[in-house]
């Protein structure tokens, strides 16, 4: 997906969530008032500032247990103020509204039960629900299921992967 990207003239940067340095929240809530994390500054700050300035947006997660990697879920949280505003009375604000979105998830669950079972689908509908309310809009989902007995892409996998990157260039 990046090298059609770049092949569009986007510039990207890549994020492997695995590698990055990112205390997990503490649930004090004070970002909400301050929007500021009281923690020691770390890589999740490093991407909000990527994410604040980004017109665009793909997020690819593997399956665990029919959710998304606890690492990519402790950065999101972390980064809770940077994605999402309050009201006065309490109501959330998406701040990156008008941006755009493309979600791929992989599971090794074959089709249908990744679907029946919420596999990764269930990924799928947790990152939903986070752009959701952070203002993306998504325009493309892609789940590839059954990746134990079938790991590689396939044409038809590398196509759908390219429309929905040209779909943010749109």
């Amino acid at each position: 997906m990046e090298s059609e990207a770049k092949r569009l003239g986007a510039d990207t940067d890549y994020i492997h969530v695995t590698s990055l340095q990112v205390h997990p929240c503490t649930g004090c809530m004070k970002c909400r008032t301050s929007l500021a994390c009281v923690l020691p500054v770390d890589d999740a700050q490093r991407v909000l500032a990527l994410l604040e300035e980004c017109d665009a947006l793909v997020v690819g997660a593997p399956c665990y247990w029919g959710n998304m990697p606890g690492q990519l879920k402790v950065l999101f949280d972390r980064m809770v103020y940077g994605m999402i505003g309050e009201s006065r009375r309490g109501m959330p604000l998406p701040l990156h509204k008008g941006k755009k979105t493309v979600l791929v998830s992989a599971c090794t669950t074959p089709w249908p039960f990744n679907v029946w079972f919420n596999q990764s689908h269930g990924t799928v509908r947790a990152l939903r629900e986070i752009l959701k309310w952070s203002g993306f809009r998504i325009l493309s989902v892609i789940e590839k299921s059954g990746t134990k007995r079938y790991p590689d892409l396939t044409d038809r996998d590398e196509r759908k992967c390219g429309k929905a990157i040209r779909k943010l260039f749109c």
